[in-house]
Formats: structure tokens, sequence, C-alpha cells
């Protein structure tokens, strides 16, 4: 114990700064345990977790407060004797020197080699087979105060500590997985080290991970799920399973893949992960890896992949906030205890749009004029076919009729109708539901009776910005010409495309009632003059 405290290190003042681990000569009994030490961090994730603080060292401040000593608890003494567990290597590491030798290596460590053992510190600490008791716990609190999070130990007796929050095995920024702070005075701050296992969900838009995209209902998109291989060596076992809830708007399809970056082969289903389809009412997809731990410590830091299909359905929500589908990661969250938590949720939108058309005649387009039932439409991509619609509602004279964009199991159903003629009814306005960005031409095939059809079809853009969210909506902008051209010089108030029909002016015509009479009249005079002519003869 003598030469633990005539230990001085010329860099005392840094390593305080950064480890909080410095020793004097003229150490005396401590003034008072009872110590506050305060955690913050500025990450949300953290809010609401527990807090372990386990005590390494004793220490025994002078009551000037300028002087500490710092003695190895008993239950840390198999951790430094454990070269593999600390990193404190040789043979002479006996129960009678192990303290002093513990503070020789601990007090020398900086950088990378600290961070190191500060992971191997808070792994051994939390792992259920070394029984070590956290000297206090406390919670991160729910709420943010100047955008930390805190949790606060009261009470707390001097020592050299090892601070970690359960399940937070994965390196911050900083490549720290837990916090090493002394606490030798009254009042301690330090920050939450470590990082929690996180998703991140995005859609492939022409091989690129998005947060959104538009698509025509019946289009398959693919997803992918990433996260990160926790380092999992506090634990016997490990949870570790992604699980993605769809909205009604998608049908899931397969999962093609499951990859671990760096790592030529992909994980084999059944064996390495099982799969389990959504059904009602959560819709959710569970990725369920098999003996994580086993099979992917030796990967702990590398990304993991899963990727899958799915087919935008029939119920997908037109405009608005789009179909939201939000991806988390469950994981083990306590060695001691088994138990599991959830990452923060990834959202991913898929978004679906469509126009009105409002067929009408007369010379003014107002709420009075008169409407046209029984035009006849296609709509198609440009210069492309006709698409299939499946008619949702009949409309009325005071209601739309609604079609929508039919999948290609609806267009080869024995059951359902489909169609690629759009009929108006009496309200003259139809829903055309179901579509991408793009540009389309709506075409009349056939105007109402007595009325001429248009000269030329119509050109309309579909343009959505894809920026809705959980509580608003997405900008939709469509426009359109009336020449079928690339200039969408108009546009679609409230997507509202006015389409007008002229009736057609009755041609003039030869074989009136006028010609008949002045042919009855000629024959007459004709008829009259031949009598006059035979009446003179016979005379």
């Amino acid at each position: 114990m003598k030469s633990l405290m005539k230990k001085v290190f010329a860099a005392a003042a840094a390593i305080a700064t950064v480890f909080g681990l410095a020793a004097t000569t003229v150490a005396t009994a401590n003034a008072a345990d009872n110590a506050t030490l305060t955690v913050s961090t500025t990450d949300a994730k953290f809010a609401g977790k527990t807090v372990n603080a386990y005590k390494m060292f004793s220490a025994t401040v002078s009551g000037d407060g300028k002087a500490v000593s710092y003695t190895l608890t008993d239950e840390w003494k198999p951790f430094f004797k454990d070269s593999t567990a600390s990193g404190l290597t040789g043979n002479d590491v006996t129960d009678a020197n192990v303290s002093d030798k513990a503070y020789d290596y601990v007090s020398k460590l900086t950088g990378k080699d600290l961070a190191a053992f500060a992971t191997k510190a808070s792994n051994w600490a939390q792992a259920k087979t070394n029984n070590i008791k956290a000297a206090a716990t406390a919670t991160v609190s729910t709420g943010a105060t100047n955008g930390n999070y805190t949790a606060t130990f009261n009470g707390l007796d001097y020592g050299y500590y090892v601070v970690a929050v359960p399940g937070a095995t994965l390196a911050n920024a900083s490549g720290q997985y837990a916090t090493l702070v002394s606490v030798d005075r009254t009042n301690v701050t330090a920050n939450i080290k470590g990082d929690l296992p996180t998703v991140d969900k995005k859609v492939q838009v022409d091989g690129t991970g998005k947060d959104a995209t538009d698509a025509k209902i019946g289009d398959t998109l693919t997803f992918t799920l990433t996260s990160t291989i926790p380092d999992m060596s506090a634990y016997d076992t490990y949870t570790f399973n992604f699980k993605d809830t769809l909205s009604k708007g998608l049908t899931f399809e397969r999962v093609t893949s499951v990859t671990v970056d760096g790592v030529a082969a992909p994980l084999t289903v059944g064996t390495d992960y099982t799969v389990t389809t959504p059904t009602a009412p959560d819709n959710t997809l569970t990725v369920a890896m098999n003996d994580f731990k086993n099979k992917q410590q030796a990967n702990a830091g590398k990304k993991i992949t899963v990727t899958y299909t799915a087919t935008l359905n029939e119920n997908a929500v037109v405009g608005g906030a789009g179909n939201t589908n939000s991806a988390k990661i469950q994981y083990s969250n306590n060695p001691s205890t088994d138990g599991t938590g959830e990452s923060e949720p990834s959202k991913v939108r898929v978004f679906t749009y469509g126009f009105t058309v409002d067929k009408y005649t007369g010379d003014e387009y107002t709420d009075g004029a008169a409407r046209l039932p029984g035009a006849k439409f296609t709509l198609a991509p440009k210069n492309g076919d006709p698409m299939s619609f499946v008619k949702v509602k009949d409309g009325n004279a005071t209601e739309n009729a609604v079609y929508r964009v039919a999948t290609d199991d609806e267009k080869t159903s024995t059951t359902i109708t489909t169609t690629t003629t759009i009929i108006t009814p009496a309200s003259g306005k139809v829903d055309f539901q179901g579509l991408k960005n793009g540009e389309y031409t709506l075409t009349e095939t056939e105007a109402p009776a007595g009325y001429n059809k248009l000269a030329s079809a119509i050109g309309v853009k579909v343009e959505g910005q894809n920026d809705g969210t959980d509580t608003t909506n997405a900008t939709v902008h469509i426009t359109y010409n009336n020449d079928n051209g690339s200039n969408y010089d108009k546009t679609a108030s409230k997507g509202v495309i006015p389409v007008r029909n002229k009736s057609g002016v009755v041609l003039p015509g030869t074989g009136g009632m006028g010609t008949i009479a002045f042919t009855v009249i000629g024959v007459l005079v004709i008829a009259l003059g031949v009598a006059w002519t035979l009446k003179r003869k016979n005379a």
C-alpha cells in the first residue's frame, strides 16, 4: 500500500482530465463520502434508460481535496488478474500486489488504449457470470434541459467508477463504450459514452437508398434495413431481430438477402436467420438472427443489412401523408436479466398520387356549368399503352366516380373486373388514383351523345414532392396541356382538370320538305300543260 501511496506522475493533471485517476503522497481520511455524479448526453435515444455505476477503485481524499489515493476493490481483483479480460499482462500479479499493479496499469492508459480498456471493463462488469453488482443505479431523464438528458447518482462513495448503460454495446463517435470517471469531490460531471443499436430503413431508387419515393399501385419496391453488429462480449446469448411494420398499402413479397459487410457469402435463411412474414393486424415482418453471438461476435462493428421486396397494393393511401413504414431493432439490453429493448424507429414513406377530370359543357367553367356523363377516356403513360383500372366507385349526380390503377394480379383475375375505359358519371367527375410521378396522355375515345369529341389528347404531368410526414401532406402539382405536348402550361387547381365538350351543330341537308314541295308543284304544272295542249288539239 505504501508503494501505491508514493506514486506520483508528472502528467497527473492531464490524466485527471482525461481519465480522472491520480494519486498523491499526502492523502488523509475523507472529509465526507457523499458525492453526486451527474452524467449527461445529447442523444435522445438514451432518454429513460438505466445507467449503472460500478466502483473499481475506492478513493481516499485529503482534507484539502488536493490529494487522492486509490485502492482496488476486492470484486475487481479477478478482472485484473485475468490478462485477457483486462489487458494487464505479467505472471507476477498476485492478491498481494494486484492493487498496485492495477493502479499502475490504468494510470498510464491514454487515447485508444483507454477507450479499449473502458470497453473491457464495462463488458466484464455487466457479464452475469462475474456477479458484479452496480454500486449505484440512475435513470436518464426523459426530458432535455439545455439539450442534455441527464442521470444523477447521489450519495456515492469516493472512488473510480465504470459508468455504463446496459445495452450500449456500440462505440460512440469517440470509439468508447463506457465512461470512466474519478469521483473525488462533492460534485462530478461526465458524459455518457457508447451508443445503442439503431436501424436505418431505406427504399431503393435507382440503386440509391431514399427516405421516400413515389410509385403506382402494383409497383414492386425494394427496401433495406441496415444496422451495426454490437459487441456482445458481456452476454451469454444475444437477441437481435429486425422488426419492420408495413403499412396496409404494402404487400410483403420476400426477403431477398441478409448480408454482412466484408463477408462474401450472404447469410442463410433457416440457419443464420428466420423470417416471420407479416400478418394482420400489425403487418410486421420479423427477421430474427439465430445464435447471433456465436455466429457474429467476430464481426462486431460491421454493418448488417436485410433486403426485402413489397408491392404497393390497392389499399395504398393516395396523396396525403403517404404510406408510412417503420422499422426497429429488438436487441438484448441487459446481460444480467436477459431483457430486450427496441431501437428508435426508422421510417420510410411511399407516395402515390392522382387527379380528377371534370367533364362539362358551356362557355364558362363554373360550379353551375352543365356536367356531362358518358364521356369515355383512356389514360396512358406518355408514349405508352392505356393503363388498366379497377372501378372503386360508380359516382352519381353529386359524387365522383373513382378508378384506381389495377395490380398485376387483378389484371389476370377471373373475379375482379378491370378496364382501360374510364366513363364519366352524371356529375361529370372522375378520380384517377394510384399514379406515380410522370407524364401521362389522357385521350377521349368517345364523347357524350350530341357532343364533339376532343380534337387532341390532353397531356398531364404529375409532380409530387414526396415531402409528407406523419402529420403533414405531400406537396403535389398537377399540370396539363390541351395538345399532348411537352409544355404543361396549365395548372390543375386542387388537382382538377376541366375538360370541355362543345355540342354539335346540325348541318344543312338537301332532302328537306321544301324541295319536295317544289317537285310536287313542278309535276302539277307539267300535268296541267299537257292537259291544256291535248284540249286544244281536240277542239
